[in-house]
């Protein structure tokens, strides 16, 4: 049985990673932020801390990258009626066009890769994505 090259993989990961920074970088966003923005498209409103959560990022990393957006005009914050102290992110419509933006761009890049490579190994992939999303520590075994 061949082993799964670990250092290969992750040398793989960062590449493709850089490929998509590099493609997100047109639409004026960093991937942390585009993230937020599919996330919170799909909520609609959420809190800075339902945020990191959702992101696995601390609370204080998600409020830095918040506050950035609501000053570039990406997010706005909205006052939570039932509670003056918190209060709610939402896109702007300067927000939605660069996540559509962003999303036209990740398609043309997603594009390229399908030609390159074959459905089972993009189903395969996606496969092995879905089922690693939410480990987060090893178990006992390490897997």
């Amino acid at each position: 049985m061949e082993e799964l090259d670990l250092v290969a993989l992750l040398d793989a990961i960062r590449t493709m990673e850089r490929n998509v920074s590099i493609t997100l970088m047109y639409s004026g966003l960093r991937l942390s932020q585009y993230r937020l923005l599919d996330r919170l498209e799909s909520e609609h409103a959420a809190t800075v801390t339902q945020m990191s959560r959702a992101l696995n990022i601390t609370r204080a990393s998600a409020s830095v990258m918040i506050n950035e957006l609501v000053q570039s005009g990406v997010l706005a914050m909205v006052e939570n009626p039932s509670d003056r102290r918190s209060f709610y992110l939402r896109l702007t419509e300067l927000g939605r066009n660069k996540l559509n933006v962003a999303r036209s761009d990740l398609s043309v890049l997603q594009g390229k890769l399908a030609g390159r490579y074959s459905e089972e190994t993009i189903r395969i992939l996606n496969n092995f994505c879905r089922s690693h999303q939410t480990v987060r520590v090893l178990d006992a075994e390490g897997v």
